[in-house]
């Protein structure tokens, strides 16, 4: 990752938290150094983000900080109004109804021209179909996106390919949405290896307590490693 969509993403982290983040937390986060992280917060702060705090305390951002808007061109417009149509096919409803409201956002504060080229607006000239085969599932994946963000071990009740039911203790690292199915990655604690679980295939899904905060980086890197989404499952 380059250094600007590093520290953006390090200006993200700190928005998105209240309380003081250690440079341990937010290098686990982006999957980063502590050291790169001390470099990344000086330079936002020379560059007059106000970021508080001092190692071996914490950092925050003050409130009140917005980033400048962004103003996307023709292609670029085009490459997320194809990306916010497609979201349909994954079969997972929050996301769908979180990229209405992106597309709305997106309309809002776009110009509408720049120069003598007309911006495209969502819905218009470039889309996609929303059809999608992925078999019915009881599990939302609005859970499993929610364990994964923040670091929280699930318990699963899944059964294979072969008809046999195994209670697993997963540490979820991603959400893979392929054309023909939905599958969670995640390092299984009774198999002590990364496994892939389709959706429709487990029974019963629920959050026991407990997690793996500051890993969930690590082991997407490990993951990703050994053939990530392409990996066998």
């Amino acid at each position: 990752m380059s250094k600007p969509l590093r520290m953006l993403d390090l200006i993200a982290l700190l928005r998105a938290h209240r309380r003081a983040l250690t440079a341990m937390e937010i290098a686990g986060r982006l999957g980063v150094s502590r050291r790169t992280v001390y470099r990344d917060i000086a330079g936002l702060q020379a560059m007059g983000v106000p970021i508080d705090g001092a190692a071996g305390i914490g950092f925050l951002l003050r409130p009140g900080f917005d980033l400048p808007p962004l103003n996307f061109s023709a292609e670029e417009l085009e490459a997320i109004i194809v990306g916010l149509s497609l979201l349909p096919r994954t079969g997972d409803a929050a996301l769908v109804s979180a990229a209405a409201s992106v597309a709305t956002k997106i309309e809002a504060v776009q110009p509408r021209r720049r120069g003598n080229v007309p911006l495209p607006a969502p819905g218009a000239g470039v889309v996609a179909s929303g059809w999608h085969g992925l078999p019915d599932t009881r599990t939302e994946p609005a859970l499993l996106r929610r364990a994964i963000r923040e670091e929280r071990r699930l318990a699963i009740a899944y059964r294979d390919a072969a008809g046999t039911l195994t209670q697993r203790s997963v540490l979820p690292v991603a959400l893979i949405y392929y054309v023909d199915a939905v599958v969670l990655a995640g390092w299984c604690e009774l198999r002590d290896g990364f496994r892939h679980f389709r959706l429709d295939r487990i029974e019963d899904c629920h959050l026991p307590g407990g997690g793996f905060a500051g890993r969930g980086a690590a082991l997407r890197a490990e993951w990703r490693r050994l053939g990530g989404p392409d990996a066998p499952a």
